[in-house]
């Protein structure tokens, strides 16, 4: 078990014996004696400076996916200065999550996106990392390659899914005739498309125009207080005027009989 760093500092230390103090180590498997083992390794790692990424390191601390197998081949090559053996069937993520490990089971056997969270993001990544917007951007990456795995999940099997095609794939695109040349074809289409334009242009001009119409007053004839209508006229207009008493005459106190 390499996650609080002991086990590997022991490694360091047969090879730098006067550098790494084992004394200074904790063999616990709390969170604080994690952290301060593998601080102590880090800065033994700068003061040589070991191409040792520190990604590594904290995938190792945290119990990441394939972490701690690739820092001992890492360690291993520059300590001895040979090539690890590594099996070539083994597929592993450049984000150290159980991303290839869950393309290899069933579709049944998979993980849903709850437990896809709590198996790429570890309770000390949240305890170590308290930043809502790192939780939140780590959190959302997860959802969206488990959203993707169901999208190819449901395009290689679509009967499985009883997925429906969408109104775009049912749409019927019919193909080419053989001797027909696709400048003259699009030229064509264009042509069709500008002249349903220009309709449609003529026809709003037209509703325009009659609303206009409609706007229009038309002349009334009043002689001796009767109203009359031009029957040319396609619209009528009626103007009705109503008196009203004025105020004052309403003010005014009954008189008594």
């Amino acid at each position: 078990d390499l996650t609080n760093g002991f086990s590997f500092a022991e490694i360091l230390h047969a090879y730098f014996p006067n550098e790494i103090n084992m004394l200074s180590f904790i063999n616990g498997r709390s969170l604080n004696s994690r952290m301060l083992n593998w601080a102590i390794i880090k800065q033994f790692i700068a003061r040589q400076k070991l191409p040792v990424p520190l990604e590594l390191i904290d995938a190792t601390m945290h119990c990441k996916e394939s972490g701690a197998e690739q820092l001992l081949e890492r360690t291993y090559q520059l300590l001895t200065n040979k090539k690890p053996f590594l099996d070539s069937q083994s597929v592993r993520d450049s984000d150290f999550s159980d991303h290839p490990y869950q393309q290899n089971l069933n579709s049944y056997e998979r993980s849903h996106a709850s437990k896809a969270i709590k198996n790429n993001l570890k309770i000390s990544e949240v305890l170590t990392e308290p930043s809502y917007a790192y939780q939140e951007k780590r959190i959302q990456a997860i959802l969206d390659r488990h959203y993707n795995d169901r999208l190819d999940e449901r395009n290689k099997h679509p009967q499985r899914f009883s997925a429906r095609p969408t109104l775009a794939e049912r749409c019927l695109r019919k193909p080419l005739k053989p001797n027909t040349n696709v400048t003259d074809w699009y030229k064509n289409s264009f042509d069709t498309r500008s002249r349903s334009a220009a309709s449609t242009n003529k026809s709003g001009q037209s509703r325009q125009y009659s609303a206009d119409i409609s706007t229009k007053k038309i002349p009334l004839n009043q002689d001796d207080g009767s109203i009359h209508v031009n029957d040319d006229t396609p619209y009528k207009e009626l103007t009705v005027h109503q008196h009203s008493v004025p105020l004052d005459d309403l003010l005014q106190p009954e008189s008594n009989t």
